[in-house]
């Protein structure tokens, strides 16, 4: 559908009548040689223009830059690797007797410590739990008949499915 409908002339003020009456002149117009002098117009040197090649080569040479120097430090670590694939393994040094300070020393475990229940496995498992019915508390026994305990696997069946 058009949208443009045509006004009638006295619809139209003075200065709308005088541009109505304009008409382009043939005489002067050459397309082939506006669009020649339009491409002339923006293919023009400036200083911008040599800002994006100028642009580029910076990233080509700095992309160069940084690859060799990747290449250099991997070469690098893969010699270091070597060598330290080629040492035999030094021995591991020996624990030192090192003093504890005052403030340290002060702090022993107590007897109900995890530490000092540590000390007296690494010393003999046996003899922590004879300290345990020693100190008068008896050895837990088997769970009582209605408790359930939990387990990974069927009583009496294998570890397999």
């Amino acid at each position: 559908m058009d949208t443009h409908t045509p006004r009638p002339d006295d619809d139209l003020n003075n200065l709308e009548r005088r541009l109505s009456d304009w008409r382009p002149s043939a005489a002067g117009l050459d397309p082939e040689g506006m669009l020649f002098a339009a491409g002339r117009a923006s293919a023009r040197a400036t200083k911008a223009r040599l800002l994006w090649p100028a642009a580029s080569a910076c990233l080509a040479l700095l992309t160069m830059v940084l690859g060799f120097q990747m290449t250099a430090e991997r070469a690098e670590r893969l010699a270091l690797a070597e060598q330290i694939r080629q040492q035999p393994p030094a021995p591991a040094p020996a624990p030192s007797a090192v003093p504890l300070p005052d403030s340290q020393a002060a702090e022993t475990p107590g007897p109900d410590s995890y530490l000092a229940a540590r000390r007296a496995l690494e010393r003999d498992p046996d003899a922590w739990a004879a300290q345990a019915v020693a100190k008068g508390g008896p050895l837990p026994g088997p769970p009582p008949p209605g408790h359930h305990i939990l387990q990974a696997w069927r009583p009496g069946g294998t570890l397999e499915p």
